[in-house]
């Protein structure tokens, strides 16, 4: 299961302890970016609510804000399976000159199948990075 966390224009509200106006960069108030190294650009917030998971973006707003699963931890290789459910069908063959019907498990009919997958990482390189907010 991967961890996420959905997003929407405006959904983080930076607060600055000190009361203090940041520096004008160009970045609009409320905008999320994510940055290596592990710390925010002067005059922007840490927003810790993303730590570990993959953002994604939302359209409807009662998604904003979702949570789903458990964050990741740096580099972590997370184990995954997936259900799967379908059918087979096989149809009659004729074969001239065969003797007899074919009663055995490749009858013509529709078969349905079911199951899961074996648990494998995905061999992606998760890292993470600091997700900022510009107050």
């Amino acid at each position: 299961m991967i961890a996420a966390l959905f997003l929407g224009f405006g959904f983080m509200q930076a607060r600055r302890a000190s009361g203090e106006t940041p520096p004008d960069d160009g970045a609009p108030s409320g905008m999320v970016a994510f940055v290596a190294g592990g710390a925010c650009p002067p005059g922007w917030v840490t927003v810790y609510d993303v730590a570990g998971r993959v953002v994604v973006g939302a359209m409807e707003p009662a998604h904003v804000g979702l949570e789903v699963g458990t964050p990741f931890t740096d580099r972590e290789e997370r184990m995954h399976e997936h259900a799967y459910a379908g059918e087979v069908t096989l149809v009659a063959k004729n074969i001239a000159a065969a003797n007899g019907g074919n009663h055995n498990g490749a009858a013509a009919g529709t078969y349905p199948l079911a199951g899961t997958t074996m648990k494998v990482a995905s061999g992606l390189p998760f890292l993470q990075i600091a997700g900022c907010v510009k107050p």
